[in-house]
C-alpha cells in the first residue's frame, strides 16, 4: 500500500456506516428501475448458465452436500445450503460471460452479489425489499472498496470479480442479517482474508470460480460475524490487511472523487455479446461499419483493431480452440460481427469458433495494441475493402444507460431474459418472472419473485 497511513485511518468504519445505512425505503425511484434491470439479466444469465457444462458441474457439487437444502439451485429443482447454492448460482450467472459488468466494481459484480443475497434471503424467508436494499448495500460497499484500491491489483493478475466480488457478497449479507456497523467491519475484514481470485483462468470454467468463490466466501464472512466471530475492524487499510497485500494504488479519497453521493448501481452496464466486454467495442464497431456501408465478406481485404495495450493480457487469445476461449478472442469476436451473426451464446460456442468461415474472417483480422490508448477507450476499427475503401469506426461500450435511456433498457434485457431463459423454463414461466420483476412488490419474498 502505497498511500498514508494516516489517511487510510478508518476506511473500513466509513464503508460499513454507508452499506449499514442504506434502507429500501430511501431508494430513489432510479435505483429501484435500475434494481429491476440488474434482477431480471442476473436471472436469465443464472437459468441459461444453469444448462451449460460448468453450470451442470456446479451443481452436482452443491447438491452432494449434507447440509439442510433450503435455497435454490436457479434452472433445476435441486436444493442445497445457502452458501452451496450461492456458490453454484455464481458460477451458472458467470458461464455465458454474458452476465453485467460495471468500471466501479471492477468485475462483474451481480455473479456473486446478488447469487449471495437471493440465496440467503431465500433462506432468511427475506422480503424483496430487503434484498434489493442488500444488492444495493452489497455493490455500494464493493465500488467503494474496488476504487480506493486502485488499478493494481487487477494489473498485477487478480480478478476484480473475485477479489471485490467478495467484500460485495459480505455486504449485502451483512446487510440482510443486519449485523450493524461493528459487524460489518468484522464481515468485510473476514471477506479481506478470502478475497482472492486470478486472470490466469480467463477462457475457461475456472474464471467462472471466482465469482463463486466470492458469493459464498463473502456469505461465509457475514455469518460468521453475525454468530459473534472476532476479527479487526480495519482489515482493509490497516497494517498487513488487504489494501498492503493487494494494492500499490490505493487512495481513500478516489471513491469519493469518483462516485460522490451516487449509487454504485448507476454504474452497472448490461452485455448484449456472451464475450469479454473488452471485446464489445471491437464488435459494434464492426456492425456500425457493416451497417453504414452494407459491404460483404468477399469485399474485404482486411481488418485492423486498434486496441488499447493492455487488453492484450485479457482477450486476445488469437486461435481460440473452445466456446470459452472465443469469449476472450477479438479477433473472433469481430469475425463472427463481420459475418452478421447472433452475438449471444452460439455465437461463441465450440463449434462457432471452428466454423470454417469465422475462421477464415478470423485471418483477415489483426490486433494492434496502442500503448497510449487508455484501458477503457474504444477500440478503432479500420476496415479496408478490396477495392481500397478504408472505413474506420469508434464504439464507447463502457457508458452506463442514463436514466432517460431506462426505459429502452428494459425493453433490450426483457428480449434478452426471453431469449435465453424460456428454453430451459419455458415462455409462460419466463413471461411471468418478467411481470413480477417489473412490478416489484417489495413485500412478497424472494423465492416469491422468481417463483423458486
Amino acid at each position: 500500500m502505497r498511500t498514508d497511513e494516516t489517511a487510510a485511518e478508518g476506511f473500513t468504519t466509513q464503508v460499513a456506516n454507508e452499506v449499514a445505512a442504506i434502507r429500501y425505503a430511501d431508494l430513489p425511484p432510479h435505483a429501484l428501475t435500475r434494481a429491476r434491470l440488474v434482477l431480471l439479466d442476473w436471472f436469465g444469465a443464472v437459468v441459461a448458465g444453469s444448462v451449460e457444462p460448468a453450470g451442470r458441474i456446479a451443481q452436482a457439487i452443491a447438491s452432494e452436500t449434507e447440509s439442510r437444502p433450503v435455497a435454490s439451485l436457479i434452472g433445476t429443482n435441486l436444493r442445497s445450503s445457502p452458501r452451496e447454492a450461492a456458490m453454484a448460482n455464481a458460477i451458472a450467472a458467470h458461464a455465458l460471460d454474458f452476465d453485467d459488468s460495471s468500471l466501479w466494481t471492477d468485475g462483474h459484480p451481480s455473479a456473486a452479489v446478488v447469487s449471495a443475497a437471493v440465496a440467503l434471503g431465500e433462506t432468511l424467508r427475506s422480503s424483496t425489499g430487503q434484498v434489493v436494499a442488500a444488492i444495493v448495500a452489497g455493490l455500494q460497499g464493493q465500488a467503494r472498496i474496488a476504487l480506493a484500491t486502485g488499478p493494481s491489483a487487477y494489473e498485477s493478475g487478480f480478478h476484480g470479480t473475485g477479489i471485490y466480488g467478495t467484500f460485495g457478497a459480505a455486504g449485502a449479507c451483512s446487510h440482510l442479517l443486519d449485523i450493524g456497523v461493528q459487524g460489518l467491519e468484522q464481515a468485510y475484514t473476514l471477506a479481506a482474508t478470502q478475497a482472492a481470485g486470478l486472470r490466469r483462468p480467463f477462457g475457461t470454467m475456472g474464471k467462472h470460480l471466482n465469482a463463486a468463490k466470492a458469493a459464498s466466501n463473502g456469505m461465509l464472512a457475514a455469518q460468521l460475524a453475525a454468530k459473534g466471530f472476532t476479527a479487526p475492524t480495519d482489515g482493509i487499510e490497516g497494517r498487513q490487511g488487504f489494501a498492503w497485500t493487494h494494492s500499490t494504488t490505493f487512495d481513500p479519497s478516489r471513491p469519493q472523487q469518483i462516485m460522490g453521493n451516487r449509487l454504485a448501481i448507476e454504474s452497472i452496464l448490461f452485455k448484449r455479446h456472451a464475450s469479454c466486454h473488452g471485446t464489445h467495442s471491437s464488435i459494434d464497431g464492426v456492425a456500425q461499419l457493416r451497417a453504414q456501408y452494407a459491404f460483404a465478406e468477399e469485399d474485404i481485404a482486411s481488418v485492423r483493431l486498434f486496441v488499447p495495450e493492455k487488453v492484450t493480457d485479457i482477450c486476445c487469445i488469437s486461435d481460440p480452440v473452445s466456446g470459452l476461449e472465443g469469449k476472450f478472442s477479438v479477433r473472433h469476436a469481430a469475425s463472427v460481427a463481420l459475418a452478421g451473426l447472433d452475438t449471444g451464446p452460439a455465437g461463441f460456442s465450440d463449434e462457432s469458433v471452428q466454423d470454417a468461415r469465422l475462421v477464415a474472417l478470423r485471418e483477415l483480422v489483426t490486433v494492434c495494441p496502442e500503448a497510449d490508448r487508455p484501458l477503457t477507450a474504444p477500440t478503432r476499427v479500420q476496415v479496408t475493402l478490396l477495392k481500397g475503401d478504408v472505413l474506420e469506426a469508434e464504439v464507447d461500450v463502457f457508458e452506463p444507460t442514463s436514466s432517460a435511456g431506462l426505459p429502452a433498457e428494459w425493453k433490450a434485457l426483457e428480449s434478452k431474459f426471453i431469449s435465453l431463459s424460456s428454453p430451459v423454463i419455458g415462455m409462460r414461466a419466463a413471461r411471468d418472472v418478467v411481470d413480477r420483476i417489473e412490478r416489484l412488490d417489495p413485500d412478497c419474498t424472494i423465492d416469491q419473485l422468481f417463483n423458486l
